[in-house]
């Protein structure tokens, strides 16, 4: 179009914009003097626009022209019937190739109202700049995110130039209206961009036989953010007049990129300064730093400070908090008013106080004023506590721990008393071994001792539970005491008639222990005599099985006396009825069957089985056993008596016995002669 014709053109929109000022209508958005959407100028032309409106309007443009250019010029005027309309005029001299783009006349507007504005394209056609902006030897970064409209911004400075999309080295991609959309005022549009997308393309366009191209490198963004951590502990303390330093260190994935800002105190004051930087040397990911620098805190910096971590719609934030102190201080107290107290066999205790210092003191424990540590392997300082692993009892005692800071001549101590506490334990557990209950003979007087240790002192009780006949094949099952348990006292005559119960404490094996004796002062019945000790942290008790009896050993075979042949043999096997079952007698070989007889007679205590064998022989002689099973072991019993059976006696009369009898009775028949 020649110069002159556009220039008109211009000048004839203003003169119809002028005249219509007239009109009576209301002017909802602003008009242009250039109808259209867009519009072109010959490069080095001057522009002119004319807005008028029904308020003052202000003008958009674009972003590579400057609202300072001296090229610029905007004049603002009333118009219309009385001079009631607000019009401008927007003048550009000396046009150029990077003045393409929107210049747009807008109503002022608010959040909650709509935009209300007019916009004209205008192409500044410069035949030797066909792209706004060129990017020759260094491509520009495209940002793309997969599956989202990626726009390739080629715009060119008239509208009818022909552009080529290639991606280097040699593909040509060609707009399909659908994955690629050429649009001058925009440059190519991917709706949906994809991997195919990823790399190095350019823009290409010949004009008057030279080749024009623009490059742009696609990258495609992230927003994995994989960590997000501060340099300073979660709690941070400091002297007046100190300088604080946080280093905010994000990792995140390599085509990630952040924004990180900080929420602290003072940041409305500016009372910190920040750097940032990246670290791209990692191969697999990028490393973020911010650092926030605080000179000479005061009182006005207590508080929190935040790193805020932005990457797309992923965010991340950590915060410590700071402490600012006028001067350095140690304050000691106990944990607990109540007395401190362990339980030996405990897998830890942990001695600990209430501690608050600044800056953190040196710490040391000792144990009756020795150092603790070194003292035992068993004890660790973490922190301000001292920690006690496998707690025994020797490691009651006091406890001190010292705190100071050298630098300032500062130190507090306290000293505690830790208990341990030991639960009950009966001496003659330890000792006594899985044998034959205790077997106590009939009326006779007995002694039952139960040694007992523990902290604190336990109190030791002694229970009677009375025996019935069990013959269950389970082991301890001699004696079953459904009967229930009864508490015993030094004049209990509940089963066997207690004499007396004392109690004495001496020192055995360096401890103080405490013996209980039991005086049974008459054996009479069977069962079960508990002594049990308890304390606070515990109990133990010891059961002695108490069986009477009134066979000797509880197993007993006996013979009335050895027989002479054509005698009877008469024997008792005895075996006490608690501690034994399935008594049988077991004969010689050479016993006739038909010639013996059992009897059997249960006593209150016992089990006795009678053997008698009539008009014994030579041939009954020999070993005789009888045979028992043992009720808590479940093993058989023998006991044997070896039986020798003599002939009758014979009586011999010497031979001078004879003759004297003889001589005697000569004498006697002479005189009667």
């Amino acid at each position: 179009m020649p110069r002159q014709l556009l220039s008109g053109t211009v000048l004839l929109g203003a003169a119809l914009l002028l005249a219509g000022s007239s009109s009576a209508s209301k002017l909802k958005v602003p008009e242009l003097s250039i109808n259209g959407i867009q519009y072109v100028v010959q490069a080095g032309q001057t522009l002119n626009l004319t807005c008028r409106g029904e308020m003052v309007h202000s003008w958009s443009l674009p972003e590579t022209l400057s609202k300072d250019s001296k090229r610029l010029k905007v004049i603002k005027y009333a118009c219309g019937k009385n001079g009631k309309q607000s019009c401008s005029s927007l003048t550009l001299s000396r046009t150029q190739a990077s003045d393409t783009g929107n210049y747009s006349c807008k109503y002022p507007t608010s959040p909650a109202k709509k935009k209300k504005e007019s916009t004209v394209y205008v192409f500044i056609n410069d035949t030797s700049n066909p792209f706004v902006e060129m990017h020759s030897d260094i491509p520009k970064i495209i940002h793309m995110i997969v599956g989202r409209e990626m726009i390739i911004p080629c715009r060119v400075t008239a509208p009818n130039i022909a552009v080529t999309l290639k991606k280097i080295p040699r593909e040509t991609l060609i707009p399909d209206g659908k994955t690629i959309i050429w649009d001058s005022m925009k440059g190519f549009r991917i709706p949906k961009a994809t991997y195919k997308f990823i790399g190095l393309l350019s823009c290409e366009t010949t004009i008057g036989g030279h080749k024009y191209s623009t490059k742009y490198l696609t990258h495609r963004e992230t927003n994995t953010i994989f960590d997000v951590q501060l340099s300073t502990p979660r709690l941070v303390k400091l002297l007046k007049g100190d300088s604080l330093a946080i280093n905010c260190t994000v990792t995140a994935a390599w085509n990630t990129r952040v924004q990180m800002t900080w929420t602290y105190p003072g940041e409305t004051r500016k009372r910190g300064s920040i750097m940032q930087r990246i670290d791209q040397r990692n191969i697999e990911a990028n490393i973020f730093y911010s650092i926030l620098v605080v000179d000479k805190v005061r009182d006005i910096d207590n508080g929190q400070y935040t790193c805020h971590v932005k990457s797309g719609p992923s965010i991340k934030a950590v915060n410590t908090t700071v402490i600012v102190y006028d001067k350095m201080f140690i304050n000691l107290k106990r944990r607990r008013k109540t007395a401190l107290e362990a339980v030996a066999g405990r897998k830890s205790y942990r001695l600990s106080m209430k501690v608050k210092a600044f800056p953190s003191p040196e710490v040391i424990w000792l144990k009756d004023g020795l150092p603790a540590a070194e003292k035992c392997a068993r004890y660790m300082v973490k922190d301000y506590s001292l920690i006690i692993k496998d707690v025994a009892e020797e490691d009651a005692g006091n406890y001190t721990i010292i705190l100071s800071i050298r630098q300032w001549n500062l130190s507090k101590n306290l000293t505690v008393t830790l208990t341990v506490n030991v639960k009950p334990q009966i001496y003659e557990n330890a000792v006594s071994s899985l044998l034959d209950p205790n077997l106590y003979l009939l009326s006779s007087k007995q002694m039952l001792t139960c040694t007992v240790y523990g902290i604190p002192q336990p109190k030791i009780t002694w229970m009677w539970y009375p025996c019935r006949q069990n013959h269950s094949k389970t082991r301890h099952g001699f004696c079953s005491y459904t009967d229930g348990s009864f508490v015993l006292k030094a004049d209990s005559n509940v089963g066997n008639r207690i004499q007396s119960i004392t109690e004495r404490t001496a020192v055995i094996e360096g401890k103080n222990k405490t013996a209980s004796t039991l005086v049974v002062a008459e054996a009479k019945s069977s069962g079960i005599y508990s002594c049990v000790a308890s304390n606070k942290v515990g109990k133990a008790g010891r059961n002695v099985s108490f069986i009477v009896t009134d066979v000797p050993s509880g197993f007993h075979i006996s013979l009335e006396k050895m027989p002479i042949e054509g005698e009877n043999l008469i024997m008792s096997c005895s075996a006490n009825k608690f501690l034994y079952k399935d008594i049988a007698w077991i004969l010689p070989r050479t016993v006739n069957n038909q010639t013996k007889a059992k009897r059997s007679l249960k006593k209150e205590y016992s089990i006795t089985l009678t053997l008698t064998i009539r008009n014994v022989s030579l041939e009954h002689s020999g070993t005789y056993a009888c045979r028992a099973r043992n009720i808590y072991t479940g093993k058989e019993v023998l006991q044997k008596k070896d039986v020798t059976i003599r002939g009758p006696e014979v009586v011999l009369i010497p031979p001078w016995v004879g003759r004297r009898r003889n001589s005697k009775q000569n004498r006697n028949a002479g005189a009667s002669s």
